[in-house]
């Protein structure tokens, strides 16, 4: 028997075994943690108003951006997702700058709680790192980090 078949003999069952992966949070838990972090990221100084966005709704359209797009991912970009940024933001004009925040921090939240739930996510691989979760000196109390 050679060496290296000797190793194989050696090697226990349990250690060729697959890992399972965890078993996935619920969009609730998700759509938290990332309301804890999309508070601790975007001040309220920093709540886009609705010509910012407008702006990049119209920038997506600039020549420069398509021919990226397009050099990379053979198509040309979509720029649906910024107009729907726009039209949310318009809903948002009557509320006070409190609540406005709110509103888009919860947006936020979920789009990207949505995209970690995607199939195409590190998340497959990867658990999120909770400790430490956020800087204390950016954590926003209003919007506290969920704890497992």
């Amino acid at each position: 028997m050679g060496a290296h078949a000797s190793r194989l003999a050696n090697a226990s069952p349990a250690a060729a075994a697959p890992t399972v992966p965890p078993p996935r949070r619920d969009f609730d838990t998700l759509v938290r943690e990332e309301l804890a972090l999309q508070a601790a990221a975007i001040p309220p100084s920093d709540v886009p108003s609705c010509l910012t966005l407008f702006d990049k709704w119209l920038a997506c359209y600039a020549i420069g951006v398509q021919f990226k797009n397009a050099y990379r991912y053979g198509e040309i970009a979509n720029c649906t997702p910024r107009k729907e940024d726009f039209k949310f933001c318009l809903t948002l004009r009557g509320l006070d700058p409190e609540a406005r925040r709110h509103a888009y921090l919860l947006r936020r939240a979920e789009e990207m709680a949505h995209r970690r739930r995607g199939f195409r996510t590190s998340e497959a691989v990867w658990e999120m790192r909770r400790e430490p979760l956020l800087d204390p000196d950016f954590v926003d109390p209003a919007y506290p980090v969920p704890s497992t």
